[in-house]
C-alpha cells in the first residue's frame, strides 16, 4: 500500500507542478482521481487505517531523529570536556573510549539519516533530502552546477508486464550504471528519486559544455543496452536525458518545472 500511496502523490505533484498556487481542494481533488486510477479507495477503512500508520511511523522517524540529534550535541558537549581532562593528564585509554563512542554516534545518526533521507529501492536520496538538505529554506539552490533530469520511460511498462521484482532490479541497475560512470570521472555529484521513474542528477561545479557532451554519451549507452534477467527475459528500454543549468540565484520551481515539461 505504501508504493501505490507513493505512486497516488507523484501523479498528483506532476499533474499540479507547473502551478503558482495550489489549493488544497484542488490537491485533494488530483489525488482523488489518480487514487481511482490505481483501484485505491480513500474511503476505505482499511486504506485510512494504513495510511495513518504510515503518517504515525514516518512521525516517530521524524522524532526519533531529533531526539538522536539534541541528544548527540549533549553527549558531544560532555565528551569534549571529558577529552579536555584526559589531554591534561595524558589518559590515553579515556581518550580511546571517548573515540570510540564518537563513532558509534555517528554510525547511529548515519543509519537515521539513511531511514529518512534515502529511497529504499535505489538508495539514491529521496524528495524529502532534496527539500530539506540540497535546497535553500527558500528553495534556491545552495550551489552552483548541472541538473540532468533521467527519465526511464519504460518502466512502468516493465512494472506492469514483468512484476514489481524485477523492474526493481532494472531500476536498481540503471542507477548504479549512471553512479559509476559518473564516480569514474571524478564528478563531484547527487542522485535523486523525484518521481518513480524520474531522477535529478545534480552535478556541482562543472563546465556545461562538457558535462552536457558526456551524458548524451551516458544516454546513447544505456539505449544501446540490452539486459537478461535471471528467467531469460531481455528487455531494452527506452530513456530520456534533459540537461539545465542551475546556480545559487535560481529558484528550484523554475529549473525543475523546464525539466518536466
Amino acid at each position: 500500500m505504501k508504493r501505490k500511496l507513493e505512486k497516488i502523490t507523484n501523479s498528483t505533484i506532476n499533474e499540479l507542478l507547473n502551478n503558482e498556487i495550489i489549493l488544497p481542494s484542488l490537491y485533494f481533488e488530483r489525488f482523488n482521481y489518480h487514487a481511482k486510477e490505481v483501484e485505491v479507495n480513500l474511503d476505505d477503512e482499511n486504506f485510512q487505517k494504513e495510511i495513518n500508520e504510515l503518517l504515525i511511523q514516518d512521525y516517530k522517524n521524524i522524532e526519533k531523529y531529533i531526539n538522536l540529534i539534541t541528544s548527540s550535541v549533549n553527549e558531544l558537549k560532555n565528551e569534549t570536556k571529558n577529552a579536555s581532562t584526559a589531554i591534561l593528564n595524558k589518559d590515553s585509554d579515556t581518550l580511546s573510549d571517548i573515540y570510540k563512542k564518537m563513532i558509534t554516534l555517528e554510525k547511529e545518526i548515519e543509519l537515521l539519516n539513511n531511514e529518512l533521507f534515502i529511497d529504499e529501492t535505489t538508495k539514491t536520496y529521496n524528495r524529502k533530502w532534496l527539500y530539506s538538505k540540497f535546497l535553500n529554506e527558500n528553495l534556491y539552490f545552495k550551489d552552483n552546477g548541472i541538473c540532468t533530469l533521467v527519465d526511464i520511460i519504460d518502466y512502468e511498462y516493465i512494472q506492469k508486464e514483468y512484476g514489481e521484482l524485477l523492474a526493481k532490479n532494472f531500476l536498481i541497475f540503471v542507477i548504479n550504471f549512471i553512479s559509476q560512470k559518473l564516480k569514474d570521472e571524478n564528478y563531484d555529484f547527487y542522485i535523486t528519486r523525484y518521481f518513480d521513474d524520474k531522477f535529478f542528477i545534480f552535478i556541482l561545479n562543472e563546465n556545461q559544455s562538457s558535462i552536457v557532451n558526456y551524458l548524451l554519451n551516458l544516454e546513447q549507452m544505456l539505449l544501446n543496452t540490452t539486459l537478461k534477467s535471471h528467467s531469460g527475459l531481455y528487455i531494452k528500454a527506452n530513456y530520456k536525458f534533459k540537461v539545465e543549468s542551475f546556480s545559487t540565484k535560481d529558484e528550484s520551481k523554475s529549473v525543475f518545472e523546464k525539466l518536466l515539461n
